[in-house]
């Protein structure tokens, strides 16, 4: 069966936080593709109009001292520095402008000048008159010029020059668009300089083309838009991930919580969460663990009592069975054996539910344990008939109940005596890791079907194949082995080796060797 890919809460909010800023891009970027759609002289009432006028008034300043046939040579360091190419349009020829100009930007563009005088022709636009920078007037002009001439071999002085552009009009944007057949962006500045005196204003155009739309940040500046975007993301961000931390740290409390009640430990303490939905699972957990926890303390105490309380009378119930055997002939003699066994087989059962009692009830008494020598004590106690191999490390010292861990040992090795044979083949391998102390009892008998493994620890459980008193046992022996080894700080698992067999492993808490006084 393949496995799903695994992610967190808080990857998918975040994941969906990120899709819903995408959708709200998208629409945005559509939304300012139609409006740029419906015209982009809609940009020059705003920054890019603020920057086509600046451009405008340096190319003024770089003209007011050139004749006409140097205009365009003198503007091509600003376009440069743009990365844009500008140049005086003339109407009259459109095709001396160093770029092909689009049929639609030549339209507009003509459309942006203002009508030439009734006096002048197509060659009366080339240029302002410069007979108030050279000279005294000689006579009153149009009404109204458009690049009317201008001398192209004398160029003002200088203060003529600054008197020019003192007196010129600021510059102005007049249209933005974008060139037939994708050709390029187009802006139109207008530009203004003053004729001699009582002459009205000469009028010319200032062409710009970009090959984008952002026109180096001249026509539209893409970077605030972007900082903006980003912006807008860091304060989603901020309002949207302390709310998504909150709920996920307070989940993952919760899942430790149910963890630690799935293990046994039902001290839940939860923190305080307002009273939305998670607040009531947490308190729902809470009084769930403390419901648990009486249950089950209440059986535990049932099970110490009951069984405590049947020793008396099965001590004079075997105590009479003694009276009685003197007392019969030999002919009953083999029906008294039979009762005898059984109350023998009572009293086993008595002690093994006292000990699983002590095991879960009294505090454990932690003290520093050498293991490898623990551990051969009990098994040449315990598995006397047994086939054992050590791997154990012989400073390895465990914090431990020695009573505790004697009896999980020794019940784990009589386990491996009633299902494996007495003959059995046991290794008892030791490891150490930084914190805890793994110690591996593996037999080569026939194991247990793997569905079973869970329910191994489980009091008075017993396999189905193994149900009969005989191989048996009460079914307290391994439930007896998890309590003392949890009741010392640690944990019991049973497995199936690749190879076969059955194996219990008991993690313990790693402790140093306690110091001799001779150390000292």
């Amino acid at each position: 069966m393949k496995s799903r890919l695994h992610a967190s809460l808080l990857v998918k909010v975040l994941g969906w936080l990120l899709l819903h800023l995408l959708v709200l891009l998208v629409a945005f970027v559509g939304f300012v593709a139609w409006q740029l759609g419906l015209g982009l002289d809609s940009l020059l009432s705003g920054a890019a109009g603020e920057r086509l006028r600046a451009f405008g008034d340096a190319a003024q300043a770089v003209m007011c001292d050139k004749i006409p046939s140097e205009w365009n040579q003198a503007l091509l360091p600003l376009a440069t520095a743009k990365n844009v190419a500008a140049a005086i349009y003339d109407p009259a020829f459109p095709k001396q402008f160093p770029l092909a100009i689009p049929a639609n930007v030549i339209r507009r563009a003509n459309d942006a000048l203002p009508p030439p005088g009734p006096a002048q022709g197509p060659e009366a636009r080339r240029g302002p008159p410069l007979d108030r920078l050279n000279g005294p007037p000689e006579g009153r002009g149009p009404p109204e010029v458009r690049n009317p001439p201008r001398p192209e071999t004398v160029p003002p002085t200088d203060q003529a020059a600054r008197d020019l552009l003192e007196h010129s009009p600021p510059a102005r944007a007049v249209f933005l668009l974008r060139g037939d057949g994708g050709n390029g962006y187009w802006a139109g500045v207008h530009l203004s300089f003053p004729g001699r005196r009582g002459e009205p204003m000469h009028h010319h155009l200032l062409l710009i083309r970009a090959a984008q739309l952002d026109g180096s940040g001249m026509f539209f500046d893409i970077k605030p838009w972007l900082w903006g975007g980003l912006g807008v993301l860091a304060l989603s961000l901020a309002f949207w991930t302390p709310f998504i931390l909150g709920i996920t740290r307070y989940l993952h409390r919760l899942t430790v919580a149910t963890e630690g009640i799935a293990a046994g430990n039902f001290e839940v303490a939860l923190p305080r969460r307002g009273h939305d939905e998670l607040a009531d699972l947490g308190h729902a957990i809470q009084a769930m663990a403390a419901r648990l926890d009486l249950l089950i303390s209440g059986q535990k105490r049932f099970l110490g009592d009951a069984a405590h309380e049947l020793c008396a009378p099965l001590a004079r119930l075997r105590t009479g069975l003694g009276i009685l055997e003197m007392k019969l002939g030999d002919n009953l003699q083999p029906n008294l054996a039979a009762i005898d066994a059984e109350a023998a087989e009572l009293a086993t059962l008595i002690e093994e539910i006292l000990a699983f009692s002590r095991a879960k009830n009294r505090p454990a008494q932690l003290q520093v344990v050498s293991l490898d020598r623990l551990v051969r004590e009990v098994a040449a106690r315990e598995g006397a008939n047994l086939q054992l191999s050590f791997e154990i490390p012989p400073l390895l010292h465990v914090s431990a109940d020695p009573a505790l861990l004697t009896r999980a040992i020794a019940n784990v090795l009589r386990n491996a005596a009633i299902h494996a044979g007495p003959a059995a083949h046991v290794v008892i391998v030791a490891s150490v890791s930084s914190d805890a102390v793994t110690l591996t009892i593996a037999d080569d008998g026939p194991g247990v079907p793997p569905a079973e493994l869970v329910r191994l620890f489980e009091p008075f459980y017993r396999p189905d194949r193994s149900r009969s008193r005989d191989t048996g046992g009460s079914g307290l022996g391994l439930a007896i082995v998890r309590s003392s080894i949890e009741a010392c700080g640690g944990a019991a698992s049973a497995s199936l080796p690749a190879g076969g067999g059955f194996a219990v492993t008991l993690s313990l808490p790693v402790s140093a060797p306690p110091v001799r006084s001779a150390d000292l």
